[in-house]
């Protein structure tokens, strides 16, 4: 089959049109600047975590330790293990009873939450402590509260402490 020189002429023409279109260069589109630096301020000082514990009262997990009872001086003490100090201390003065916690600043006063599963009261406590009267119902509602108590200073301590027979034998004796 022979071609007609003027079919030739047009495949040659579109040969070399789709040659030169395959070389040619698109032109692409310039790349914006990058941005310039943005002043970056310095870092806050990280602030303290407050000391407010994540969970409520009643689903913290106890202070580890024990209570001790001491009949002569008539005090029942919750002592952390590995340390000789008490965190909080129930000691009997004649018709009342001595409450004493280590959830603020020492020489200052602190308010205070008890929380008992009869519910919550508020303390004052000056010097780390704050005598109650030996029949003062809140000794009860420490002395009965399901399992624990806690005592929450508004400074952001808290003491989770367990519930155990010392603490009632302290105001028993004083109740005489």
């Amino acid at each position: 089959m022979k071609l007609a020189p003027r079919n030739a002429h047009i495949g040659l023409s579109a040969a070399a049109m789709l040659a030169m279109a395959g070389c040619s260069a698109i032109p692409t589109p310039e790349a914006p600047p990058p941005p310039a630096p943005q002043p970056v301020a310095a870092p806050l000082a990280p602030t303290p975590a407050p000391l407010t514990p994540a969970k409520p009262w009643d689903e913290r997990a106890v202070d580890v330790g024990a209570w001790r009872y001491d009949a002569g001086s008539r005090t029942a003490a919750f002592v952390p293990t590995g340390s000789a100090s008490p965190l909080v201390s129930l000691a009997c003065a004649g018709g009342s009873i001595r409450l004493a916690a280590d959830v603020g600043e020492p020489g200052q006063a602190s308010d205070v939450h008890l929380q008992t599963s009869a519910g919550t009261d508020r303390l004052r406590l000056d010097s780390g402590a704050v005598s109650l009267s030996a029949r003062d119902p809140r000794l009860d509602r420490i002395a009965f509260s399901r399992g624990r108590f806690a005592i929450e200073a508004d400074n952001g301590r808290a003491l989770t402490l367990p519930v155990q027979s010392e603490i009632g034998r302290v105001i028993e004796d004083c109740r005489g």
